[in-house]
């Protein structure tokens, strides 16, 4: 049964159902939009190996484009990813401690995420293998592409959930540059540029950002600087190549995990973590021949983490307390992908090839019980695979999709198999889609070898979906979309409180739920409200999943009075769910709604004023036990470019 617990619940449920009962569907941003207005629509690269992407129009697919960066003017890139539908970001307080993306319900380690196509999870972080956002700086991010939904038929291990792809700014065949700066309440400020033109017959990119959160939460802050560049090679002998980088290095304080933070924590020394983050990725293009084209992409992604923590006070739930610790943690990845696509007949698209993934992570710390007792994990990990996909276009209005991809992993097989089927109705703007498909995730580095939670003998865990959804083109001046799904979960590693703490395999989980949303626009006025609903539970206890709120609800509404003028307004509606604190044990968290406003103004064709307040009604809330929320961070900056 659903509970509608409070008056501000019920006042954003209403408000969005409404919304999109008047015109339903998923909020999408820049393509899917301008699609719907007849004009072009730019196909998503994510979640497929297959010439031409996946539609931007289906409906578990969501973008957010420049022009939508740029009219929201977010802080972070935390900031930016809580508009995307069936999507809960999860933050201890500040940006100083990890954040966490749940898709669906599913945990943080079941969102793959890609930076530039380059894999990016850390299986060494305390969340399972899942991305730390709250390090990741938005200079120079042009475009962000989700597909919700199992994708290990296409990436093997870790898109159980979906995929978040981040896509940076490329090299252009002119000059051009940029330099941002801009300053806020508790100390917040930033400051960023990037040149990009040709170099000789290529085109090139480089970007440099430095920022500084402030304290808008008590022990909450990150500082750090990142560089970044791309570089698109004339190409050679009908062969293309690219290549572009990433590195950022980071220091935060927070306060511990599950300790109740500002508000509940016994022991008031903060957590101090210093981050070196690296991505490289290289692509390679041929066409062999007019049916058969040729790609290389290597990837490498490394990451090193210092940390100390002054543990967690013992409680009723855990007697023991977590003691103080250090963690010096070292991870690479490099990957290899070989991909070949075929058009072997009319109507008929294949793509296969082969993937390589070596894995490498260490671990070197201490416990402290009064002495230093060392603690050493390491592992390593050679992954194998083979896929191939094909979409055969039974005539113009109806497709069947097939994908597989089996996976070795030092022995250890994996075969993930997905099905899909697409039907547009003639002459009405409506499409449809149905999938079915398994995905599988490897247990983490951290769950196998932590010496406090974790567990070497946890087996891999395991899902399967059943999805739906319809598209619905409105008149030209909007787009509705609808998707429901159920999935079904085995050998789900979960957090058991208590005496000992253990990370175990829970016997099974299903979750179900729906989303819906629109795209609108109206000249003047762009609007992009959605609602989700989830609901996850353990089929041995019935107790409902930690961390996943059953309600999400969220609009992006965009006024633009003259060309020179925008004004954003972000709403984001969380519905009450169960966190647990090592003070507390389990709480229930009440639901709250946020605002964001932003406005920019654009005084000459190369400068621009913009000023934005996040949390604007200085919403009291807590995503989790003991961390509330920042107060109303007010920002003001100044952007030029060439």
């Amino acid at each position: 049964m659903l509970r509608l617990s409070s008056r501000a619940r019920l006042g954003a449920v209403l408000f969005f159902s409404c919304s999109s009962a008047a015109l339903i569907g998923p909020a999408m941003t820049g393509p899917a939009m301008a699609q719907a207005m007849g004009e072009p629509e730019s196909a998503v690269v994510t979640a497929t190996h297959l010439a031409g992407g996946v539609a931007a129009r289906d409906a578990n697919v969501a973008v957010i484009d420049a022009d939508q960066i740029d009219a929201r003017q977010p802080s972070s890139v935390v900031e930016l990813l809580r508009g995307l539908p069936g999507v809960y970001v999860q933050q201890s307080g500040g940006r100083g401690s990890v954040v966490s993306l749940f898709t669906r319900g599913a945990k943080p380690n079941f969102t793959l995420v890609l930076l530039d196509g380059v894999k990016a999870n850390d299986p060494t972080n305390t969340r399972g293998g899942s991305y730390d956002f709250s390090t990741l700086d938005l200079n120079d991010i042009q475009r962000v592409e989700m597909v919700r939904g199992p994708a290990s038929a296409v990436y093997g291990s870790d898109a159980v959930g979906g995929v978040i792809n981040i896509i940076t700014r490329k090299g252009t065949p002119d000059l051009q540059a940029g330099l941002n700066a801009e300053g806020g309440s508790f100390g917040y400020w930033r400051a960023g540029g990037h040149v990009s033109g040709p170099i000789g017959g290529a085109e090139g990119n480089l970007g440099l950002s430095y920022e500084d959160s402030g304290m808008p939460v008590s022990g909450s802050n990150v500082r750090g600087t990142s560089i970044d560049g791309a570089l698109t090679l004339p190409e050679i002998a009908g062969t293309s190549l690219s290549v572009n980088g990433r590195y950022g290095s980071s220091k935060a304080t927070s306060f511990p995990d599950s300790s109740g933070g500002p508000r509940l924590s016994a022991l008031r020394t903060l957590d101090h973590r210093d981050i070196d983050e690296g991505v490289f990725g290289a692509h390679a293009a041929r066409a062999i021949t007019d049916d058969w084209s040729m790609m290389l992409d290597y990837g490498l992604y490394t990451r090193s983490s210092d940390a100390r923590s002054p543990g967690v006070a013992p409680s009723a739930q855990t007697p023991f307390g977590i003691p103080a610790n250090t963690d010096r943690a070292r991870f690479t990845r490099h990957q290899l992908t070989w991909t070949n696509r075929f058009a072997p007949i009319a109507n008929l698209d294949v793509a296969a090839g082969m993937d390589l993934q070596i894995e490498h992570g260490v671990d070197d710390g201490t416990l402290n019980f009064g002495f230093p007792l060392p603690t050493h994990f390491a592992l390593n990990r050679t992954l194998w695979s083979a896929f191939a996909e094909a979409r055969y276009k039974v005539n113009d209005r109806f497709s069947l999709s097939a994908s597989g991809r089996y996976d070795n992993n030092d022995g250890s097989e994996h075969f993930s198999p997905q099905l899909r089927a697409d039907y547009d109705l003639p002459d009405t703007g409506t499409h449809f889609q149905i999938s079915w498909g398994k995905a599988y995730k490897l247990p983490s580095f951290y769950a196998l070898g932590n010496p406090i939670v974790g567990d070497p003998t946890l087996r891999p865990e395991d899902a399967e979906t059943v999805e739906g959804g319809v598209t619905q083109t409105l008149w030209g001046w909007g787009r509705w979309k609808l998707e429901g799904y159920d999935t079904h979960y085995s050998d789900l590693i979960d957090f058991q409180p208590g005496a000992v703490p253990k990370l175990v395999n829970l016997s099974s989980v299903h979750v179900r739920g729906m989303e819906t949303s629109v795209a609108l626009d109206l000249g003047e006025f762009t609007a992009t409200p959605h609602v989700s609903y989830t609901n996850a539970r353990n089929q041995l206890t019935g107790a409902p999943l930690r961390d996943v709120p059953e309600w999400l609800a969220g609009a992006s509404l965009t006024w633009r009075p003259i060309d020179a003028a925008q004004i954003n307004l972000d709403l984001t509606h969380v519905g009450a769910m169960i966190d647990n604190s090592v003070p507390t044990g389990d709480v229930t968290l009440g639901s709250h709604m946020r605002a964001d406003l932003a406005a920019s103004y654009r005084l000459t064709p190369n400068l621009t004023l913009k000023a934005s307040a996040e949390n604007v009604l200085n919403a009291h809330y807590e995503d989790v036990v003991g961390f509330r929320a920042p107060g109303t961070l007010i920002r003001a900056g100044i952007s030029a470019s060439l």
